[in-house]
């Protein structure tokens, strides 16, 4: 299992891998981002796979309403309420990938013919990531769990107010490349409960510190090759013990694609520390605290999606 699951991280980085080697840094980014979204959704929302390669127009559209915060606004509320409304059906975790491209979108403001040609290359890698799902990955399962859909619906409307919330939060306090902070809000802590609030609530607080911790090391000094290493050590991680934890897929999220969107660019928080420990710190409390009101009002212990 093991050298299967580092065969199948070759395979997604590879493409990347050649196009950075041909001196295509930028376009080597966007593949890698296209290829990762495009097996997440599909390992995680199986029966819509193929939907993934629309995650490149997503992406596309945030890019260039990024300097309209009406506009993308609209747009984030609307992909983090159907990620929300999505655990009706366990798909929710691999919704999280498209929210993740509007995110860094966002983030990444730039002319349409420069958002089309990027959109161009990450359809590139969606295409591929897509293909190895159905393919190499066809035999790959991994655990994801439904809730019924009064619990969706809380979820979808939390959701929303907190990524929401957290965005315009990171955006206020010019914060760069703080797509992270708004995208950690939604990927960590399930609508669904296996243990009870307390320890819910206990496993979120440590998985929000775990991941600042985790951030604050890719920066100052990584170079494209330690963040690809990086990225392959919590690759492995998501398909071996991530396929059978849900927290554990949540958890690994935010860090790889912050070590892959980095491109050429060192990932860094460290310039913008104290602003970033403050906003951080106030999405947190906001975050336990919808997480702890929907797991106490709604404690839904989900099922395993079929």
């Amino acid at each position: 299992m093991v050298l299967r699951a580092f065969g199948l991280v070759l395979l997604l980085l590879f493409p990347a891998v050649v196009s950075y080697a041909a001196g295509y840094s930028e376009i080597a980014r966007m593949v890698v981002l296209g290829t990762v979204f495009a097996f997440y959704f599909g390992i995680l929302a199986r029966p819509i796979a193929p939907f993934a390669v629309l995650i490149p127009a997503v992406y596309a559209a945030a890019a260039v309403t990024a300097n309209l915060t009406d506009g993308v606004a609209a747009l984030i509320l609307a992909v983090a309420a159907a990620t929300g409304a999505a655990s009706s059906l366990g798909y929710h975790r691999g919704l999280l990938a498209v929210l993740a491209a509007a995110l860094i979108g966002s983030f990444e403001p730039v002319a349409a013919p420069v958002a089309l040609e990027r959109a161009v290359a990450m359809l590139g890698g969606s295409v591929y990531g897509v293909l190895l799902v159905m393919t190499i990955g066809r035999g790959l399962t991994v655990d994801t769990r439904a809730v019924n859909s009064q619990t969706a619906l809380s979820y979808s409307v939390l959701l929303a107010v907190l990524v929401l919330l957290a965005w315009f939060a990171a955006r206020a306090a010019g914060l760069a490349e703080a797509w992270w902070l708004p995208l950690t809000v939604a990927a960590l802590g399930e609508p669904s409960l296996d243990s009870t609030p307390a320890r819910a609530v206990v496993k979120l607080m440590l998985a929000l510190a775990g991941t600042l911790v985790l951030l604050a090391m890719f920066e100052n000094g990584l170079e494209a090759a330690t963040r690809a290493l990086f990225a392959v050590v919590m690759l492995l991680a998501f398909l071996g013990a991530g396929r059978h934890r849900a927290w554990l897929q949540g958890f690994l999220l935010t860090p790889v694609l912050a070590l892959l969107a980095a491109g050429n660019d060192q990932f860094s928080i460290g310039v913008y520390l104290e602003p970033t420990l403050v906003v951080f710190a106030m999405v947190s409390v906001f975050t336990v605290l919808g997480k702890w009101m929907l797991w106490t009002l709604r404690p839904d212990s989900g099922h395993v999606a079929a």
